[in-house]
């Protein structure tokens, strides 16, 4: 079906021909952008609502609440030959690798990039601004995708950022090939592929993430505390809605430390409202009251401590780094990611050649910097 919004011609994707018909129409361009619109605000089950593609003369968006399947869309994105330009790519993957197994390869990130050219202002709004003097409005930015039928005014909302991402990828890449940088950005466009798919439902909270270090709880508020996190989780799951619009931390927190012991105690607590009570109160009371005949609780799992010599070494390497990003005008992960960093630190690599293993996924930083990392831990 095609929409014509405020002369802007987009075809949604609502049956397989029309996802077939553009499939085929796209495999023979050599770049796309690509945007998701997820609903993470509104369900316990996050899922991708809407797919947004476009060549630059075509806009695409496909409806995956009606399509279901969108599998013959992964030969788009495991493609080599065509280049799919990202803002933010790592999301955006890790979700269409959990909702449709998909595979990626040739991405191009513009917030990556963007970040490894010192920009301070790596926002797509923002970058688009920088570059075209357009202001885009994002009031639809926190809304629920998952609605059937979007308004109009959501549909062309979420073609919006696709339809200036070629460009902004001119942009940036000129830049960056100009600044002998591209060979930089490619490593990190090379890892953002290889992200592992979002989990399919959100991790099990345990009370100590919701204490902090700085709560001194009792045995009792802590047992509480769990048990109020389970029935919030059990909650979440049968009304579909995310942990934090069914009870807020701060909330399972009060309710441990006071411990009420009525429904009265209850509505003396700031953020439990009438309506949440009356539906339950008495299955929070009952949690409450569970938990004074606890004798165990879960504990977080103590992994074993790095020795201070790889505390050392890592803080070490942080100061280089930080020491690099100022003189590169970049973060400072820019010059040497997180995960690499931490790697180097364990495995005190003696030569360049056991570096070089290490940094097998960023040969570019390898050949800029590995006099210097090794200067620095050794």
């Amino acid at each position: 079906m095609d929409i014509v919004i405020k002369s802007q011609k987009i075809r949604l994707l609502d049956s397989p021909e029309l996802l077939t018909d553009a499939r085929n129409w796209l495999q023979d361009k050599s770049v796309i952008a690509v945007d998701t619109e997820s609903d993470s605000l509104f369900v316990y089950y996050e899922k991708v609502c809407l797919l947004q593609i476009t060549d630059g003369s075509r806009n695409f968006i496909a409806d995956p609440l009606v399509l279901g399947n969108l599998s013959q869309l992964n030969s788009l994105f495991e493609s080599k030959l065509i280049q799919k330009v990202f803002h933010a790519a790592e999301y955006d993957i890790m979700c269409l690798k959990r909702d449709y197994g998909f595979s990626f390869n040739n991405v191009f990130d513009t917030m990556i990039a963007a970040r490894i050219l010192g920009r301070k202002e790596i926002g797509l709004g923002s970058l688009i601004e920088q570059e075209f003097g357009i202001h885009l409005e994002k009031k639809f930015q926190k809304s629920n995708w998952g609605l059937r039928p979007l308004p109009e005014d959501m549909l062309l909302y979420a073609t919006l950022d696709t339809n200036f991402l070629i460009d902004l990828r001119d942009h940036l890449g000129k830049e960056l090939i100009d600044r002998n940088l591209m060979a930089l950005a490619q490593e990190d466009f090379n890892r953002v592929c290889k992200s592992p798919p979002a989990a399919s439902e959100p991790a099990s909270i345990q009370w100590w993430r919701i204490a902090g270090n700085n709560r001194d709880l009792t045995f009792q508020q802590a047992a509480a505390l769990q048990n109020l996190c389970v029935l919030r989780e059990q909650i979440a799951k049968k009304v579909d809605l995310p942990l934090f619009k069914v009870i807020q931390n701060d909330v399972l927190l009060e309710l441990a430390m006071q411990q009420p012991e009525t429904e009265s105690d209850l509505s003396e607590i700031k953020g439990m409202t009438k309506n949440f009570i009356r539906k339950y109160g008495k299955t929070i009371l009952a949690a409450i009251a569970s938990s004074k005949s606890a004798r165990s609780l879960p504990r977080p799992v103590n992994l074993p401590k790095p020795s201070m010599e790889v505390l050392n070494r890592k803080d070490m390497l942080k100061s280089w780094r930080k020491e690099m990003g100022l003189k590169y005008d970049v973060p400072s992960d820019v010059i040497l990611p997180k995960d690499i960093l931490e790697d180097i630190a364990s495995a005190n690599p003696k030569n360049k050649e056991e570096l070089k293993a290490i940094m097998v996924e960023i040969p570019w930083r390898f050949h800029r910097f590995s006099d210097q990392i090794l200067s620095v831990i050794q």
